[in-house]
């Protein structure tokens, strides 16, 4: 199969890393396993050539390049018996140094402004998104749910994207602070990883049982995109990507995908070892910094719905009565914190502890259950969160005009420990 003038032109002058490895098993981090059980090599590829990025490693893989296309972060292992790390190299010349330690495995690293990175930190029982300073090492835990999570990306506002699940996957997004949680859709949708953001801002992600799919607007509406390729993918062009798929011999190869003309050609494909986790080595614009403001001596967060009745959804014409809002223990079981009488106007405004697992349910009069939330959330020290309504999703705006919780008081319902 022959390259097509356009493709000829953009591989030529696109350079890449990729991962190579004898297996690959994308999913095992859902059950904290290795993806990479027999070990993975990060390979350089420019004008045809290959060469190792880091000789020496039993393995590497998770390959992310600086905002200067001067260096390139990546998850590694020195030896068999060690754990990976998160460690950085001079793509010219230079030794890589190991930016996280520990006994437990650091995964998916990716830059962020100000010299931080996030990445994925994998324990027994559950794996959590962490920061880390290049400067000093130091490092912040980001999420507070007992769960599955790994990064995908870092959005040009931001945002870190991750996925979470422990057996089907979900996308949502968080700020470097760990405030403002939430799923880029609210619809318990189907199986969702290995998100990307592309040039155009869309988010693009595979569908776990094949093929890509991609978030087109602030209404994240779900549209099929590329329906025999996996993720993730790398941007050569707006029309040009580089995509795994597995090959006739079982292993994932690496293939270009033309957008316009819904073509796939052979890119790199080997018969005993896959090829997978494409990134183009090329300057990029750093992300919008964030800013935090949290008050990390507070160990609360207060919450302001400003319409229950908001969802994407639609709700039973009864009235909303009460919101329930939950933690949970060590055992990993729900406990009541307590619950509040909702406005007329669906709105109600409360106090729940930082750093927990948060969910809440809406019941009717008699105290029937009329919505309740499937997943966990979190909030921060001294966050102050808004949100539009009961599973409304983020393209949701507010009426304008002030909540009738508000018209009484400004003092939150103190939900703070578990009944």
């Amino acid at each position: 199969m022959g390259f097509a003038p356009v493709f000829k032109i953009a591989i030529l002058l696109a350079t890449y890393i990729f991962t190579e490895a004898p297996r690959y098993e994308p999913r095992a981090w859902l059950e904290g396993r290795d993806r990479f059980p027999e070990g993975a090599a990060l390979t350089f590829v420019s004008s045809g050539s290959r060469r190792p990025v880091v000789p020496g490693f039993y393995a590497t893989a998770d390959a992310n390049i600086s905002f200067d296309g001067a260096r390139v972060l990546f998850s590694g292992r020195r030896t068999r018996s060690t754990p990976w790390q998160i460690w950085e190299l001079p793509l010219l010349r230079g030794a890589p140094r190991q930016i996280t330690s520990g006994d437990t495995d650091c995964i998916r690293p990716f830059y962020l402004p100000e010299d931080r990175i996030v990445y994925t930190r994998v324990e027994p029982r559950e794996s959590f998104i962490e920061t880390a300073s290049l400067v000093d090492g130091k490092t912040k835990r980001l999420s507070f749910v007992p769960n599955r999570y790994l990064t995908d990306d870092v959005l040009r506002d931001g945002r870190i994207l991750f996925e979470a699940g422990t057996a089907k996957r979900e996308l949502y997004t968080v700020f470097p602070d760990g405030t403002g949680v939430e799923a880029v859709r609210c619809d318990h949708g189907p199986d969702r990883g290995n998100g990307r953001q592309l040039s155009s801002g869309d988010l693009i992600f595979d569908l776990g049982a094949g093929g890509l799919a991609r978030f087109t607007s602030a209404l994240a509406e779900q549209v099929a995109d590329a329906p025999k390729v996996a993720g993730p993918i790398a941007e050569i062009s707006p029309s040009t990507w580089i995509v795994s798929e597995r090959a006739a011999s079982g292993y994932f190869g690496l293939y270009v995908w033309d957008t316009a003309r819904k073509r796939l050609t052979p890119l790199d494909i080997s018969a005993n070892a896959n090829s997978v986790d494409p990134v183009i080595v090329a300057t990029r614009v750093a992300p919008t910094r964030f800013p935090s403001g949290l008050v990390p001596t507070r160990t609360t967060g207060n919450l302001l719905c400003l319409n229950a009745h908001v969802s994407r959804t639609p709700l039973p014409e009864t009235p909303l009565h009460t919101v329930r809002v939950y933690t949970e223990d060590n055992r990993e079981s729900p406990q009541l914190l307590g619950e509040t009488a909702i406005e007329p106007d669906g709105s109600f405004f409360i106090e729940v502890p930082a750093d927990k697992p948060i969910r809440m349910e809406l019941l009717d009069a008699a105290g029937r259950t009329i919505r309740a939330q499937h997943d966990w959330f979190w909030m921060r020290p001294s966050e102050q969160r808004i949100c539009v309504g009961c599973h409304a999703g983020p393209e949701h705006a507010p009426d304008n005009k002030v909540p009738g919780i508000l018209l009484k008081t400004t003092t939150p319902v103190k939900m703070l420990e578990a009944k």
